[in-house]
């Protein structure tokens, strides 16, 4: 008898899970059917809509069909969403009416689109896409979404359910013994494996670098580690790094790659409590320069990069760009989502610990670009357009302010939510969860060369919340810190002043620090001998950091009735500019600098040099005009001749360039000094050049170092005409750092001086009667005594160069001259046959070249 009735009883409850199987079919069929009439409703409607060729009429359909159809998709999502198992029935109530707030109502066209381009069903191909969802969200208030991503409508991010407890333990541990300490910065990364801790521990991590760090930001730097070699130590070997061990049993994935994304990518789950957070990958921090800082340039004050970037642009959260580089695209030209998957996919095929499953990675490419592939949507053009990839080695959050701290949060659960479904590299996911996101390009970056550019990203509110930073100050070439900062500004100035580190002598390297300052025109300017005799030489023996500034608008020359001064271009193998501002031509040079392991202090490309609002020539020009009324006001500051009216005239557009070249020195070292302060270092040499100095032969600075003296300049002896004895030469100077700051602020020191001091000691035949004064190299003598500077003259091979000028004719063709001719009589420099064969520029009819008549 109780067997019989066991068999009822399970009888009965087949019958019912049957009944409920059939219900649940019926409901489906039906939501299909109604959407698909629904479907056929709207489509008819617009078939019947008056076929006028007005755009308008266009845009009318368009968005009659966008509207049904996202009305579709929210009904089938709400659907899949009640559809689905959940131990949280309230919560899933609150999760339904969010959503349904969150999209439903008033939808704007670019939340339509985006609902339509992601509507199609994703089936997961990670090789863990079955290790359960650990990140629950359901017990918060306002849980994080994974609402950006493809692969699922459904996650959620937070440590509530069960299988977050160790993540619990871990959060709760942290905070206990770092939130009151660290809640203003957190710097954080991972080093999963023996190899990068084997390397924390020992002597030669980070060096010098770390010092500085420590002694602005404490100890606020935190490293996850597995502790596989079971040392139990707390701290990196200098002291920087908060250790904190994890047991990667008790991580949800096999691959420690996908469990350092957990890590890496939601931060407000491990440090709910701090205001600023930053990731700092452990490859950055790693050197091959023994006790010496990271060649890459990474911060030393974390705070003030924050301020540069996150700070700067008012967004949540900021990147740094993915470089041309071969890593990143292999050979392609250009940085477009296509270039990055080859890349990839061609090193996974030939390392295997790039990726852990190849084939997952080829399907995750070719899903993104499918789904991309309607131009229409503006998630389309933002994903091929404006290719929107990122190096995700370093990540800067704002999580000061709800609304940061919301988008920060949904943003990376959608982005683990693809990486679980998907391959384990974040930096394939992350164009695709942008274009989802509904943020888009701020209105005013939308213009030619954007990929050149910082790009700040949007929402609907006109909110900015995302920045990538330039790809040109990537770490790759050198000068990640200072390329980000906007050169000089007053936050700079001020946080750098607060938090000035002294001069430090921590480095076992004995090699000298070298500035090398250049200023003029783009014009003018020669760049490949700087290369390859300067800089790759010097390299060899010192530290060389590289500052230019560049007008890109063409001045009025001194002669300018010379026949080729009007001809000039620019060094023939500089690029052909594609945009207006040449900020491509600023990314030739910092890669070209950082192909010699050197780094760029500063690339300044503007119009023109603004002297016409510089407040102490304002003020000289002023006192001019009171006393010569009928003069142009700059024909008496600082060179002097006025010997005639047109002379008067070309010595006053002398006189702007002159100012415009040291204005923009001064710009220069300015950054210079301000680098020393931040980095707590001094320059040992400066070497300031003219934008036209063509390097003959390899400079050796040991030729200066071996000599005494405070400057070094050309002796220029042998040249044709003679040096007066009032003379020193000026086309090039290098200066101990002692003395330097004369010829850094050179303008400042000229515009507090009375230069007819200067012509008061010229005899009477060279002023001509009082009617001219001193020239530039009378000047710089006259300022060089009066500081009691020792200069040391140098035989023109010890500085190998020659200022010269590219000339362009008629047929397309370059042809190079000495613009000024220099020579010594001791240690001349001689001529290979190739320069040998550069003549004079004066000594060249210019007339039969052009065939002027």
């Amino acid at each position: 008898m109780k067997m019989r009735k066991m068999k009822k009883r399970n009888m009965k409850r087949i019958e019912l899970i049957l009944l409920g199987m059939l219900l649940f079919l019926l409901t489906t069929i039906i939501l299909n059917i109604s959407i698909a009439l629904d479907l056929k409703i709207v489509s008819a409607n617009i078939i019947k809509a008056p076929d006028k060729d007005n755009m308008s009429m266009k845009n009318q359909r368009q968005q009659v069909f966008l509207e049904a159809h996202f009305d579709l998709l929210q009904k089938q999502r709400l659907y899949d969403y009640s559809s689905s198992s959940s131990n949280h029935t309230e919560s899933k109530e609150h999760d339904m009416k969010s959503i349904v707030s969150r999209n439903v109502s008033k939808p704007t066209p670019k939340l339509l689109r985006q609902a339509v381009g992601l509507a199609p069903k994703i089936q997961c191909h990670s090789p863990e896409k079955n290790v359960p969802w650990i990140l629950d969200g359901t017990c918060m208030k306002d849980p994080h979404r994974s609402i950006f991503s493809s692969a699922s409508y459904k996650r959620t991010c937070g440590l509530c359910g069960n299988g977050a407890e160790y993540l619990r333990e871990l959060q709760e541990d942290i905070a206990k013994k770092f939130a009151k300490k660290c809640k203003e910065l957190v710097v954080y990364g991972a080093a999963l494996g023996s190899k990068y801790e084997q390397w924390m521990r020992s002597s030669n991590f980070l060096g010098d670098h770390s010092i500085k760090v420590v002694r602005r930001h404490g100890t606020c730097f935190f490293q996850f580690v597995t502790d596989v070699d079971h040392t139990g130590d707390l701290l990196s070997a200098d002291g920087s790094q908060r250790l904190i061990v994890i047991d990667p049993s008790r991580m949800p994935y096999k691959n420690n790659r996908r469990n350092t994304k957990i890590l890496k990518l939601n931060p407000g789950l491990l440090f709910p409590w701090a205001d600023r957070v930053i990731w700092q990958d452990a490859k950055l921090l790693q050197s091959n320069h023994g006790n010496m800082p990271s060649p890459k340039g990474l911060p030393s004050d974390y705070l003030l990069h924050f301020n540069r970037t996150v700070g700067r642009y008012g967004v949540c959260s900021s990147y740094m760009g993915l470089p041309p580089d071969k890593a990143s695209v292999g050979d392609s030209s250009t940085v477009s989502f296509k270039a990055h998957c080859d890349a990839i996919i061609a090193s996974a095929e030939k390392r295997p610990t790039v990726s852990d499953d190849l084939e997952t990675l080829r399907l995750q490419c070719q899903h993104y670009e499918e789904m991309h592939s309607n131009e229409a949507l503006q998630s389309s053009q933002l994903f091929y357009n404006q290719h929107p990839l990122v190096d995700t080695a370093f990540i800067v959050y704002d999580m000061r302010n709800s609304t940061c701290r919301k988008f920060n949060g949904d943003f990376g659960c959608s982005w683990l939510s693809e990486i679980h479904c998907f391959s384990d590299r974040d930096q394939i996911s992350f164009p695709h969860v942008l274009a989802s996101s509904g943020l888009r390009l701020s209105p005013h970056m939308q213009v030619s060369g954007q990929e050149y550019r910082d790009r700040i990203y949007i929402n609907e509110k006109q909110r900015p919340m995302l920045h990538i930073a330039k790809r040109g100050c990537h770490w790759y070439y050198r000068s990640f810190s200072r390329c980000v900062a906007s050169s000089n500004t007053h936050i700079d100035e001020e946080m750098i002043k607060d938090n000035e580190t002294p001069p430090t002598t921590t480095t076992t390297s004995t090699k000298p620090r070298v500035a090398v300052i250049v200023a003029g025109t783009l014009n003018r300017f020669i760049f490949d001998s700087a290369l390859k005799n300067l800089i790759k030489p010097m390299k060899k023996r010192a530290s060389v950091d590289y500052y230019v500034s560049l007008s890109t608008a063409r001045m009025k020359a001194y002669r300018s009735d010379s026949g080729y001064t009007d001809r000039l271009q620019p060094d023939p193998t500089l690029p052909s500019s594609s945009v207006e501002d040449f900020v491509d031509i600023e990314e030739y040079i910092r890669t070209k600098i950082a192909s010699l392991a050197s780094s760029v202090g500063a690339v300044n490309l503007q119009k023109s040099i603004d002297i016409d609002s510089e407040p102490m020539l304002i003020a000289r020009r002023e006192r001019a005009l009171q006393e010569h009324p009928d003069e142009d006001p700059d024909s008496r500051f600082p060179i002097i001749d006025n010997r005639n009216a047109a002379i008067s005239q070309r010595t006053a557009n002398a006189n702007r360039n002159l100012l415009r070249l040291h204005l923009a020195i001064q710009s220069l070292w300015k950054t210079a000094t301000n680098w020393e302060k931040e980095e707590g270092f001094k320059y040992d040499y400066v070497m300031f050049l003219r934008d036209d100095s063509l390097w003959l032969k390899e400079f050796d600075i040991r030729n200066l170092i071996a000599k005494g003296g405070d400057i070094f300049i050309p002796a220029c002896d042998a040249r044709d005409p003679p040096l007066q004895p009032s003379e020193i030469n000026d086309h090039i100077l290098v200066s101990r750092r002692d003395t330097a700051d004369v010829f850094g602020n050179y303008y400042s020191e000229l515009s507090k001086k009375d230069v007819k001091g200067c012509m008061k000691l010229l005899p009477d035949d060279l002023t001509k009667g009082g009617k001219r004064g001193c020239n530039s190299e009378m000047l710089l003598k006259w300022i060089v005594d009066e500081r009691n500077i020792t200069v040391t003259k140098l035989g023109q091979s010890k500085i190998p160069f020659q200022r010269s000028a590219n000339v362009k004719l008629p047929d397309g063709s370059n042809v190079p001259c000495f613009h000024k001719f220099c020579q010594s009589r001791k240690h001349p420099l001689t001529f290979t046959n190739e320069s040998n064969a550069i003549k004079i520029c004066k000594q060249i009819d210019w007339k039969k070249v052009f065939e002027i008549k």
